[in-house]
């Protein structure tokens, strides 16, 4: 092959990549907020009934095959609204969204919508309130885990108490499944075909579940994940009929076994709920409730024997040792009964089987029926880029028939942070050059996989406290390997306490460890400080009034003062002497004691004031004392008594500094 040759493919992989990775958002003809990519599209219900409501569609789906093009993946377009999700708080159960005229949902409270649908970062989001619980709900897209592709829905909930009380708050995901034309397809779960209500707990809750309609030919390969990194597992998942998880919002009509048959109808309809039970929730805190749902990859090999093999596109080398699930399918297409089905698995260097055997026997198969298998598999020794495993499907009276599928062996995300901020404030006359400043985090992930959940949350020190309207923890989601993100914090200065104050940042994630990283800021020590400044600054002159304000600054328990101040007498005329701010508490008089003036002597005395409880004091007035200029020369202001006293009635040591002007 030619160089010419060779950068034409290179070229025209580059452009299939960008153009896979293009998200479109628009208003469709029916009114919905369109999300959409070259596999699927996220469509989100604007009108006043069923608003936030969604439905998922594909667009291409799978590169390689037509026949899923512009099926749908949830039943009610072009108006979603048969999938729905309630929030059940203190066990009153809330639908999410807009009122509905519908059957779905239609027995549950509503609450008020605080946004609606729109378009946030290449994701769909909602919110609404339900007392003091806001929810927003956030559609994106993300990777399947089985096709390594961005064709599936990311459905997660944010849940807040925004209120003053601990609230008991509970998500139920109701998923109306419809692959293409079918809606009753059975749910393909591990090794088991679900073709009845069935309940799975969190002890036994598979990582993934698949749903298509036949093996042989199918249309839509539906895939809903449950497990994994930046997901949360739910204690319960149901397969029932819709009819059933439609008409009531939490518990309903469950009986293990029973067809999907919709209730009280006559047609298969099936549909799954996940479950996340009530717990806790304290005020000011948030939880996230997150799962997939969108296309899965199958590997095929049509025969006699036809055969099916998924499992993830990837798993990760770490110290957890992560299992994988390879499930097979198979189905008999022949007309006669296949004698002695067994299927084999074979692995390769890197791979080690977790289950108790490579074969399983599944006996006789059936003209037309279908079976499925399962093994666990973990990887061993060090990342390797990829490596291939084979299933082999044979019967006494039938051809055999293989199939490969590659899994990829990857490392393990690794967060790091580097941290810029100011190392110091500056001090200028006795004052912070600035009290409030920005500290930045990068945070890097080095690592060979991405990064899930990454959430961070900053610990501050006393001396240091956020600004208004600031927020600890910041979550970020997914970091990709070698992606960055800036997180950035405005912060305060607070109190009197001073030196290198130390702040650290903890990163947490689902799949990665936690990383703590600290930092410091220098803060000068700033004085005790009394001191005397004129109210307006201007040159002053005989006949003038003038204000001569006394302020207390940078003193942490200020309780009391007492003084008697000085001054030229044949220069200044004392006029009376007023209660600074800091002895007016919203509009109410505290403590002070009326001063009196001995004009022969020139001094101001009995200058003394008290608070109800000490505090800290930044900078405040505690007197104003007014004089008439009757004479021209030095003012010769001097304090000859000054003391301030803190709440158990011990002096503060002060610096005296007596402005000349």
């Amino acid at each position: 092959m030619n160089w010419k040759l060779k950068f034409s493919l290179l070229l025209v992989l580059v452009m299939i990549v960008l153009v896979s990775s293009l998200v479109y958002a628009n208003t469709d003809e029916y009114g919905n907020l369109q999300l959409k990519n070259e596999y699927v599209e996220i469509i989100v219900n604007q009108n006043e009934l069923n608003n936030g409501r969604f439905g998922i569609n594909v667009t291409g789906g799978d590169p390689i095959r037509s026949d899923d093009n512009n099926k749908p993946l949830l039943y009610g377009y072009p108006y979603p609204w048969s999938s729905y999700t309630t929030i059940r708080i203190d066990g009153e159960n809330y639908i999410f969204g807009g009122e509905t005229d519908k059957r779905a949902g239609k027995s549950g409270s509503y609450g008020k919508v605080v946004e609606d649908p729109r378009i946030k970062d290449d994701s769909i989001s909602t919110k609404y309130r339900f007392d003091d619980i806001l929810v927003e709900q956030v559609l994106s897209f993300v990777q399947s885990t089985t096709t390594g592709l961005p064709d599936t829905v990311q459905i997660e909930y944010r849940v807040e108490n925004k209120g003053q009380e601990l609230r008991d708050v509970g998500v139920r995901a109701m998923i109306d499944t419809m692959l293409g034309e079918n809606d009753g397809a059975p749910f393909r779960v591990g090794d088991e075909a679900v073709t009845g209500d069935k309940l799975y707990s969190k002890d036994d809750m598979p990582v993934f579940w698949q749903a298509f309609d036949q093996l042989s030919n199918p249309k839509v390969m539906a895939q809903g994940t449950v497990i994994g990194p930046g997901l949360t597992t739910p204690d319960k998942m149901y397969f029932s009929n819709w009819g059933s998880l439609a008409d009531e919002a939490w518990e309903f009509d469950f009986n293990p076994g029973r067809e999907f048959i919709r209730k009280g109808e006559f047609e298969l309809d099936s549909a799954m709920a996940l479950f996340w039970d009530e717990e806790p929730l304290k005020p000011g805190e948030s939880r996230r409730y997150t799962t997939d749902y969108g296309l899965g990859g199958i590997t095929l090999v049509p025969g006699i024997l036809s055969l099916g093999v998924t499992s993830p596109a990837e798993v990760v080398v770490d110290e957890r040792g992560n299992q994988v699930q390879i499930v097979a399918y198979i189905q008999n297409t022949a007309n006669i009964t296949a004698k002695d089905v067994n299927i084999d698995l074979d692995l390769p260097e890197g791979l080690k089987l977790n289950s108790p055997s490579k074969r399983i026997s599944i006996g006789d198969l059936e003209a037309g029926g279908t079976a499925q298998v399962m093994w666990e598999v973990q990887p061993e020794g060090v990342a390797k880029s990829e490596v291939e495993y084979q299933v082999r499907a044979s019967a006494e009276n039938t051809d055999d028939n293989r199939v490969s599928r590659s899994l990829g062996i990857i490392g393990p995300p690794n967060l790091e942070v580097e941290w810029f901020g100011p190392k110091g404030i500056g001090r200028v006359d006795n004052s912070l050059v600035a009290d409030i400043f920005r500290a930045r985090a990068m945070i890097i992930n080095r690592g060979a996989s991405p990064a899930y959940g990454v959430d961070t949350y900053l610990a501050l020190p006393p001396g240091l406290a956020l600004s208004r309207g600031e927020r600890s923890d910041k979550y970020i989601g997914s970091l990709q390997p070698g992606e960055s993100i800036e997180v950035p914090w405005l912060l305060r200065k607070v109190g009197s306490v001073n030196g290198d104050l130390p702040y650290s940042i903890y990163v947490d994630s689902s799949n990665a460890g936690n990383v703590e990283e600290g930092n410091t800021i220098f803060i000068p020590e700033l004085s005790n400080e009394v001191r005397l400044e004129p109210l307006k600054d201007k040159r002053y002159e005989v006949g003038d009034y003038m204000t001569i304000q006394v302020k207390a600054k940078n003193v942490k328990e200020f309780y009391g003062f007492r003084g008697e101040l000085g001054f030229n007498e044949e220069v200044l005329d004392p006029i009376y002497v007023s209660r600074g701010r800091l002895f007016i508490d919203n509009g109410e008089l505290l403590s002070w004691n009326k001063p009196s003036v001995d004009y022969q002597a020139g001094l101001v005395e009995g200058i003394s004031a008290s608070l109800d409880k000490p505090t800290e004091v930044q900078e405040g007035i505690i007197a104003n004392i007014h004089f008439k200029i009757k004479g021209e020369g030095d003012f010769d202001f001097e304090w000859v008594d000054l003391n301030l006293y803190d709440g158990s009635d011990s002096k503060i040591d002060i610096e005296i500094i007596n402005n000349r002007f």
